[in-house]
């Protein structure tokens, strides 16, 4: 019964990466659209970015999201890096490309930020009321536009893709009603687990919507942005971790006074004197 099942999954995976080849083979027959004057008012694109994601992610992900979303405002926030001449020429390597592009907005730091705060000034710097946040390691189909228009997500105030915060949807009024990603996380990983556990003590439980035209690559990384960064789970801070149990009190088993979680798959109750503190004014809404 296990070697059959084994064979299922096989197939299933084989089948999944002879999909995306084609996926990625008909970029070559889809005609390629200029950047032009944002008139798409019901949503920004928000990605993060770094030094490391540029030549193999980066790149041909914001050519493929331009030509898709022409008419819609992209905001990039690129990271910072420990080493300061890397870190210059990068820069200007990047500026370069993205200065073809009249949609796309820049937030650029010379040292290492939190994932949280990079997610927070995406938020504060798109003109709309709703934003996409995508990692810049993932890769999409030509497809991906009329999937994401024809999901329903947009009816959502917050919404997950394929089940992960890799990519999602989030509101202002979202925002205003729960708060900014919690900027005391000083690197990256955990915040999202964070911001679910608020979501759930406010009563929102996150929805899930299928894009099947959307693929998470979940690059490894292997040179943070942080320097001697030690690392849990192959590419997340530890320095995070600490800081999540120091804010929440997890247990495995229901008991009174603990609410559980999906994307913990237990039970969370907020440590005293932990509430997240307001990084920013609350977001204006249209």
């Amino acid at each position: 019964m296990l070697n059959i099942q084994a064979g299922f999954y096989l197939i299933r995976r084989v089948g999944y990466h002879i999909r995306w080849l084609f996926i990625n083979s008909s970029w070559l027959f889809f005609k390629q659209n200029n950047a032009q004057h944002l008139v798409n008012k019901n949503y920004s694109i928000g990605i993060v970015t770094y030094f490391d994601r540029y030549g193999r992610f980066f790149k041909p992900l914001i050519t493929r999201l331009v030509s898709l979303f022409p008419d819609t405002e992209i905001v990039i926030a690129i990271n910072g890096y420990h080493n300061k001449q890397v870190q210059a020429k990068y820069l200007e390597q990047i500026g370069a490309f993205l200065a073809q592009f009249p949609n796309v907005k820049i937030v650029q730091f010379n040292e290492p930020q939190s994932l949280s705060k990079l997610w927070n000034l995406l938020m504060v710097n798109s003109l709309a009321d709703k934003t996409f946040i995508f990692n810049d390691d993932i890769q999409i189909g030509p497809q991906f536009r009329e999937d994401l228009n024809q999901s329903g997500i947009m009816d959502e105030e917050v919404a997950l893709i394929n089940e992960s915060w890799s990519h999602y949807l989030i509101s202002k009024n979202t925002v205003k009603k729960i708060g900014w990603f919690d900027e005391r996380f000083p690197a990256v990983g955990n915040e999202d687990e964070d911001y679910e556990c608020r979501l759930v003590l406010n009563g929102i439980y996150v929805k899930n919507f299928k894009i099947r035209s959307l693929k998470n690559i979940v690059f490894k990384t292997q040179n943070f942005s942080w320097k001697n960064t030690e690392v849990v789970n192959s590419k997340y801070v530890r320095a995070n971790q600490v800081f999540f149990n120091s804010k929440w009190d997890v247990k495995e088993d229901a008991e009174n006074g603990y609410t559980y979680v999906r994307i913990l798959n237990k039970y969370v109750c907020l440590k005293a004197g932990m509430e997240t503190p307001e990084f920013y004014t609350s977001p204006t809404t249209s």
